[in-house]
């Protein structure tokens, strides 16, 4: 079997987030809050068009900002969901998207100055 062409690849978008929450949360609940979100926005169909995936390992628990993978067909979808969420185990919360990049390494670099 031939290899996908990179001209034939969907391309990437890295959102940076930060969850408003009085609770500190951890990243399982994080990625389980960002599925459901797309799913219920997006439904199965968009969220297997859009590939929008939470990245575990960026989670920082102490300022609470994580990155999120998906298309670049659909990063507007995407933060819609995102902008949608409301509580985070029974706490109200709020999602606020800081930015967006085609490279995971500049968002990081972000993320390290972000209180």
């Amino acid at each position: 079997m031939k290899p996908i062409k990179p001209s034939a690849k969907e391309r990437k978008r890295y959102i940076l987030i930060k969850l408003k929450s009085k609770k500190r949360v951890e990243k399982k609940d994080v990625k389980k809050l960002v599925i459901q979100a797309g799913l219920q926005f997006l439904g199965e169909l968009g969220m297997a068009r859009s590939g929008l995936q939470f990245l575990p390992e960026t989670w920082n628990k102490k300022n609470m900002t994580g990155i999120i993978k998906t298309g670049h067909k659909f990063v507007n979808e995407t933060k819609a969901a995102l902008a949608l969420i409301q509580e985070v185990k029974g706490e109200k919360a709020a999602v606020q998207t800081i930015k967006t990049s085609g490279s995971i390494k500049t968002l990081k670099n972000i993320q390290k100055k972000v209180k």
